[in-house]
């Protein structure tokens, strides 16, 4: 009963607000989590919606916001503490896929689990174009799709350099090329769900 009332709960925060800000409050009270926390570290475009709901259906409680405000006023330090302290165990999108983050929360939050989405360059090339023609932020940081790729590709291999010497914590899955659950789950070391592993926004993806 308490955990049927938990997620109605949540759910109607969820459905009342167009952000996270009343699922987020709702969610804090919930004490039960995960053990080990995930990091969603692949930048946009790469399948992180899909993986989001992925590791819902999983069980985890999911964080996805694209969240500057936060970030900028606790900077990284502080930020990973508050990452620490969190009632959440997975985090998808900005500020998580930001920079080296990635090293600060693996040093600060011991028995992570990071999971790097990547994409073929000519379908990334692709979709950033069409992503990047519309984005405000476009004209204001001169960023072109060609720009953005040349920094994702640099930043994957760094991530692979990083984690070179404990695999276990890594996973690298093309969610666009057909990875999914046998990859995702055997990972995590969760059962595979009955049901399709989610392709959000699959339409965008070419």
């Amino acid at each position: 009963m308490r955990g049927i009332t938990w997620r109605f709960i949540i759910k109607l925060g969820r459905f009342c607000s167009p952000s996270q800000s009343i699922y987020n409050f709702l969610i804090s009270f919930k004490k039960d989590k995960n053990k080990t926390k995930i990091f969603c570290i692949g930048f946009q475009k790469t399948g992180t919606t899909s993986l989001k709901k992925a590791l819902k259906i999983l069980g985890y409680k999911c964080y996805k916001e694209f969240n500057w405000k936060s970030y900028w006023i606790l900077r990284s330090k502080k930020y990973v503490e508050k990452l620490k302290k969190s009632n959440y165990d997975a985090f998808v999108d900005f500020p998580i896929n930001s920079g080296e983050l990635y090293k600060r929360i693996d040093v600060s939050i011991p028995k992570s689990k990071f999971i790097l989405t990547v994409r073929d360059p000519e379908s990334l090339k692709k979709s950033y174009q069409n992503y990047y023609k519309h984005a405000p932020w476009t004209r204001k940081f001169n960023i072109t799709p060609q720009i953005a790729i040349k920094s994702s590709k640099d930043r994957d291999k760094e991530i692979m350099r990083y984690f070179e010497d404990k695999k276990s914590q890594l996973l690298v899955m093309n969610v666009i090329n057909g990875d999914g659950w046998e990859k995702l789950c055997d990972f995590l070391d969760k059962p595979i769900p009955k049901k399709p592993f989610p392709h959000k926004n699959k339409g965008r993806y070419k």
